[in-house]
């Protein structure tokens, strides 16, 4: 079901459903928007501007925490969603559940404090800032956070004024129609925010569209540099990319060799993976120290249950593709000089399961640099400390970035020389703060950071300067 300007109806497109990653059960079924639908939830958003951005931060305050008070009553029935249509164990959806729920204190924090309103005087010139809504704006959002990653986009740009067309990911349909059955619920005016369902030429509709005043993004990087392309021709737009990571995580000089494998293995393979934050890369030291941290690695992972639900790490990817994708990465390092530590392979009598991969990319006469959204880390084993940081940055991403250390003097010359946005030491490299931005550089996004920095593209700032006669 499309819902626009507070009207629920079908979808004029062609046909898709939504299949349950971990049994390949049919969850859900329904049509892409056509491209009329799409003109219409376009001029609903717009014809809604007005109005919405007219109300004082307060009252749109009100209505937004509405929203959240019933997100937080019903959390059970989305963590439940969540868990079925991604195939996320229960545990790591209710998660994503309570991060959302973190988002609406922070994202106003930042709309105050880095947007807002200020005056200044300095003898007869008076000066004053104030800043203002974009208008419609487009949200695609994702699905491996099909909830908080979307509201990381709709909340600061509701709270500036901006009224929103959302595009869930086609593989996460039911969690997207649950958030908008409470949106309705919270009494949003007809307009404020409208959902389609579509695939690519949707996007590239809301792309082009004279009505949209710009795009937030959040997906994979191929995809993201085809939106860039079409965004090209329109520069008076915003576009907010953020995308994926070929993240590194370094272990070096750490006598805590348990707690250091607890990391690495959280790092890579929660959500199986499927994280853009995930570490892609583990880079060791080329000593007994570092061999033993690997035979402890693999050896947790071949210990790896598929068949206990409560584990964290346990879960398919999204689709029989992405399963095919992730295999055939996996075959293409060892066609490029990679050698096989452990091999992932499909879970027997599974859908969507596949097992840990464990590759040695130390021995490759060329590094293959690309992201790959799966339970898989390359392994290198580096000589010397900035033997290890250049390969840390042998990237064109730059997300997260992580060092496990004893010497926090290490980790003072890793944040100094890492290029990621997100640098996380003695910790997982998925860990982020809402209370800080979000987003890299590289390939990882176009600079416009999410998290607490999602204020500054959702309005645009006004500067008077008035002078006495």
């Amino acid at each position: 079901m499309l819902y626009i300007k507070n009207q629920w109806s079908m979808g004029k497109g062609k046909s898709f459903r939504s299949i349950k990653p971990l049994t390949g059960e049919i969850f859900w079924k329904g049509n892409f928007a056509n491209q009329s639908q799409l003109n219409i939830a376009m001029n609903a958003a717009h014809n809604s501007h007005d109005g919405w951005s007219a109300e004082s931060m307060k009252t749109r305050i009100k209505i937004i925490r509405k929203f959240y008070a019933l997100l937080e009553k019903n959390k059970l029935t989305m963590t439940n969603l969540i868990s079925t249509e991604t195939g996320k164990t229960f545990t790591d959806a209710a998660s994503e559940v309570a991060a959302t729920l973190a988002k609406l204190n922070n994202s106003i924090l930042a709309y105050k404090k880095r947007t807002g309103f200020e005056k200044s005087s300095l003898g007869a010139m008076q000066t004053s800032l104030e800043h203002s809504s974009h208008g419609a704006l487009s949200v695609v959002g994702p699905f491996n956070f099909p909830l908080h990653l979307p509201n990381g986009h709709i909340t600061p740009a509701l709270i500036a004024g901006n009224t929103i067309v959302y595009k869930p990911s086609e593989s996460t349909p039911m969690v997207a129609e649950y958030m908008m059955m409470l949106w309705e619920k919270a009494g949003l005016p007809a307009g404020v925010i409208n959902m389609i369902h579509g695939g690519k030429e949707i996007v590239q509709g809301l792309c082009k569209h004279p009505l949209n005043k710009g795009l937030l993004f959040t997906g994979s990087y191929k995809v993201g540099k085809q939106i860039n392309k079409i965004m090209a021709d329109y520069p008076e737009k915003i576009i907010a990319l953020e995308l994926g990571g070929n993240n590194p995580l370094v272990v070096w000089s750490t006598q805590k060799i348990n707690a250091a494998v607890n990391l690495i293995f959280e790092s890579a393979f929660i959500s199986s993976g499927q994280r853009c934050t995930c570490a892609r890369r583990l880079i060791l030291p080329n000593t007994t120290s570092g061999k033993k941290i690997l035979a402890k690695l693999k050896q947790r992972a071949q210990s790896l249950s598929f068949s206990n639900k409560s584990d964290l790490y346990y879960g398919p990817l999204i689709s029989p593709k992405a399963t095919e994708r992730f295999l055939r990465f996996q075959d293409k390092l060892i066609t490029k000089g990679a050698k096989f530590i452990l091999k992932a392979r499909k879970v027997r009598g599974s859908y969507n399961l596949v097992t840990p991969s464990l590759i040695n990319i130390t021995g490759m006469k060329k590094s293959f640099d690309e992201e790959n959204f799966g339970p898989m880390l390359q392994v290198y084993f580096a000589d010397t400390f900035d033997d290890a940081l250049a390969e840390a940055n042998n990237t064109k991403y730059g997300l997260a970035a992580g060092l496990i250390s004893d010497n926090k003097k290490l980790f003072e010359m890793f944040t100094q020389r890492i290029n990621a946005g997100v640098i996380n030491f003695n910790s997982t490299t998925t860990g982020a703060s809402g209370a800080f931005p979000f987003g890299g550089i590289g390939r990882s996004g176009n600079l416009r950071p999410a998290g607490f920095y999602a204020a500054d593209y959702c309005a645009w700032p006004k500067a008077s300067i008035i002078k006495k006669l």
